[in-house]
C-alpha cells in the first residue's frame, strides 16, 4: 500500500508521531512518503493519508486548514487517518475539523487520534512537561500509534456529522491573535546571526538582522525553542527551550 504522510510540526511534537506512523507502517511492508506541508503542494500518489498538526486554541492551525482546503483534491476509494498533537485532549477538537474537510473531499475517514505530547507553549503561563514525564509521554504515544492502524484492518469508515463551523472560528480567531501576540517576541544582542530563526518561520516573519518580527505570528514558537544562544524572550522574558529529546518507538 502506498501512503502519504503530510503534518505541520512548529517545536516537533508533530514531526515524531508523523515519523512513527512511517516507521510502523514500514515495519509491515508499506511505502510511506512524508513531507511537512511546508515542503509539498501536490500529496504523493496514495492509497492512504495521513495528515496530523498541533493543536492551537482547540482547533489544528489555520495554517494546515488552509492547506487542507487549497490542496487536497476531490478523490474516491482512498482512506485516511488524523490525528493531532496537544498538552492535553480535553479540547483537541482539530481532528474533527480535518476529518470533515477530508471526508468532503471523497476519503474514507477510518480513524482520528490525539495524542498527548509534551508541553511547548508556555511562554505566557503553564508550566513545562517535567523531563521523566516526556520519556512516559513518547513512550505512551508509541502505543497508541500502533492502535490507530489497527483500522487498516477495517472496512468501515467514520461519520463525522457535526458541524465544525464553530471549531473552525476558533482557529481563524486565533490566526488574528497570534499576529497581536507575535508582536511581543523580541531578539537581544545576545544574537550570533546564525539566521535559524528567519529561515525556520513557516511565516516568513522575522527579520534577524534588524532583530524584528514582521505581523504574520501564528504563535508556533519554533524561533524561541529552536534558538542556540537562546536570544529571542517573549514580552521580556526569557524562555527554557523546549527540545524533542525522546524518540517514538514502535
Amino acid at each position: 500500500m502506498n501512503v502519504a504522510i503530510v503534518y505541520f510540526s512548529g517545536t516537533g511534537n508533530t514531526k515524531a508521531i508523523a515519523y512513527g506512523y512511517k516507521e510502523a507502517l514500514m515495519k509491515h511492508g508499506h511505502d510511506v512518503d512524508i513531507r511537512s506541508i511546508e515542503k509539498i503542494y501536490a500529496i504523493p500518489e496514495h492509497d492512504l493519508l495521513i495528515i496530523g498538526g498541533p493543536i492551537y486554541a482547540g482547533n489544528m492551525p489555520d495554517e494546515l486548514i488552509n492547506w487542507v482546503r487549497k490542496n487536497i483534491k476531490q478523490v474516491s476509494d482512498k482512506k485516511a487517518i488524523v490525528f493531532s498533537t496537544s498538552a492535553g485532549l480535553m479540547n483537541a477538537n482539530g481532528v474533527k475539523s480535518i476529518a470533515k474537510k477530508l471526508g468532503n473531499k471523497g476519503y474514507d475517514v477510518i480513524n482520528v487520534a490525539t495524542y498527548e505530547m509534551p508541553r511547548n507553549f508556555y511562554i505566557d503561563k503553564y508550566d513545562p512537561t517535567p523531563e521523566d514525564v516526556q520519556k512516559q509521554q513518547f513512550e505512551h504515544e508509541a502505543h497508541k500509534i500502533v492502535d490507530s492502524l489497527a483500522s487498516l484492518n477495517h472496512q468501515g469508515k467514520l461519520n463525522i456529522d457535526e458541524s465544525v463551523l464553530l471549531i473552525d472560528f476558533y482557529a481563524d480567531l486565533f490566526r488574528i491573535m497570534a499576529k497581536f501576540m507575535g508582536r511581543s517576541f523580541s531578539i537581544d544582542d545576545s544574537c550570533i546571526q546564525c539566521g535559524l530563526c528567519e529561515a525556520n518561520c513557516p511565516k516568513k516573519n522575522i527579520r534577524y538582522m534588524e532583530k524584528a518580527y514582521l505581523d504574520q505570528c501564528m504563535m508556533c514558537t519554533r524561533c524561541i525553542h529552536n534558538c542556540p544562544v537562546n536570544a529571542i524572550s517573549y514580552k521580556g522574558r526569557k524562555i527554557d527551550a523546549y527540545r524533542v529529546h525522546h524518540e517514538i518507538v514502535v
